[in-house]
């Protein structure tokens, strides 16, 4: 009995322990953005138009052209990147953050991309290779073929306190440099599936295209990349997210170094303890990592856990957030063992798990830029002269499907094409007449009507291969 007892109060202190480094850590976070807010008051309001000046040279519109391949997210996330743009076509947003080309923009906006245009403030425009990507934390490395670029200030996230104004930069449906502001409205905010990977939660406004684009303090340096929305709806509905640059910097070092990125895994799917969850188990801490799933044949399942454990701590380490426990099991290398304590059946007890090897995400590979010379910018024109002066259409030259420039551009099925420059067009003759009168190192545009609606559209030199393309 007397043991028993003493067992008790060593598992009541053990846990006691826990729920004081998970206060400690809360109580020291909050406590030091009170001490900020006190030690900086501000009279004026937060100057973003002197921070979107200075970060604005090295934010990117990306555009993409192919299928696409984006993944859905927990239920009611929606990543906002590429939508509904037009077949084949879509818009993201990035930052510059070291000279040499290297862009950060999201991994879901880019998956399955056939081809990636990026253009830059001073209107050139460049392919782009994609260099890595991290589904799980929705990171995408791409390098463009430029140097002395203009790069961004870095801020720290972790310095980010709720309530703090924020800006998001980015071309939300194509428009680029558009800013909107907000403030934080949790940090760090965990969602249901997420991994254990910490998010930026703000009430700023995001739409299709702010996907990997920066998110500043209000100092006006980059805080975070913009990733995704909270929406029953599918529109915005005051429930934004942001991947902490802290987070993005990690992960974007490791892809330029190596292309990939590798992580420790045991094969143990959890989830965050809740202060909902906690007395189910026992537990008077929302703390730890609970198992819900154990794979099959996994080091996990070979060290005998199971649903229903709940990881305390990894190591004699001191007591650890959900978070930490991730990013532990991660950093951990391949065949190295790891010594966890799990409280199960409301005992304490010692797990000593093996570490595997995730598996890295495969770069997907971008179609490479035919050097044959295209036909007519690889439109496919139909030329419609009316039935008895009668028709569905007027006449003129409609696209009937478009491939290579001209799906990279943006022209899709029912565009009509109605000049080559500023020469009329209404038959295929006159169309190849005017671009043969172009040199193949000029620009093209090309004034198409969509719709009710005329705009002119740029088609590249058709010698630009590889390298900078005029706007």
């Amino acid at each position: 009995m007397k043991a028993a007892t003493l067992v008790r109060g060593a598992v009541a202190a053990a846990v006691g322990l826990l729920a004081l480094g998970g206060g400690a850590s809360a109580l020291s976070q909050t406590r030091a953005c009170m001490d900020r807010a006190a030690s900086a008051p501000r009279s004026q309001s937060t100057d973003f138009v002197a921070a979107t000046a200075r970060q604005s040279p090295a934010v990117v519109s990306i555009a993409i052209s192919g299928a696409g391949n984006e993944w859905a997210g927990a239920d009611n996330l929606q990543p906002w990147g590429r939508r509904a743009q037009g077949a084949g076509r879509g818009f993201a947003s990035g930052f510059i953050f070291h000279r040499d080309g290297y862009i950060l923009t999201s991994a879901h906006a880019v998956t399955g991309a056939q081809a990636i245009s990026v253009a830059i403030s001073d209107q050139r425009r460049f392919d782009a290779e994609l260099v890595g990507i991290d589904r799980r934390t929705d990171v995408a490395l791409l390098r463009i073929a430029a140097s002395n670029l203009p790069v961004v200030a870095l801020g720290r996230s972790s310095e980010l306190c709720p309530g703090e104004w924020v800006a998001a930069m980015g071309a939300p449906f194509g428009f680029e440099h558009s800013v909107t502001a907000g403030v934080v409205s949790a940090h760090p905010r965990y969602m249901p599936g997420g991994n254990g990977v910490p998010l930026i939660q703000t009430d700023v406004a995001l739409n299709p295209g702010n996907s990997g684009g920066p998110l500043l303090d209000e100092r006006g340096n980059v805080v975070g990349m913009n990733s995704m929305i909270y929406s029953a709806s599918g529109g915005y509905s005051g429930v934004s997210f942001s991947l902490p640059i802290d987070t993005a910097m990690r992960v974007a070092d490791e892809l330029r170094a190596t292309g990939k990125v590798t992580r420790g895994h045991i094969g143990a799917r959890t989830q965050a303890l809740t202060p909902d969850l906690a007395p189910a188990f026992g537990l008077d801490a929302a703390l730890g990592a609970l198992v819900v799933r154990v794979d099959a044949d996994s080091p996990a399942e070979m060290a005998g856990l199971r649903s229903g454990d709940v990881v305390l701590a990894v190591g004699e380490a001191a007591p650890m957030s959900y978070v930490e426990i991730q990013d532990r099991v991660a950093s951990a290398g391949q065949g190295s063992r790891l010594s966890l304590r799990v409280w199960r059946n409301r005992a304490l007890l010692t797990v000593q798990v093996g570490v595997a090897q995730s598996a890295p995400d495969i770069v997907p590979k971008l179609a490479a830029r035919s050097n044959a010379r295209e036909v007519r910018f690889g439109l496919e024109l139909l030329e419609r002269k009316g039935v008895l002066g009668i028709s569905l259409q007027d006449p003129g030259l409609y696209v009937q499907a478009a491939s290579g420039s001209a799906q990279r551009a943006g022209l899709r099925y029912g565009d009509a094409v109605i000049a080559v420059n500023d020469v009329r067009v209404a038959r295929l003759a006159d169309f190849d007449a005017a671009i043969q009168s172009i040199p193949r190192s000029d620009a093209v545009a090309l004034l198409v009507m969509r719709g009710t609606n005329r705009s002119y559209i740029p088609i590249p030199p058709r010698t630009a291969k590889d390298a900078a393309l005029a706007p």
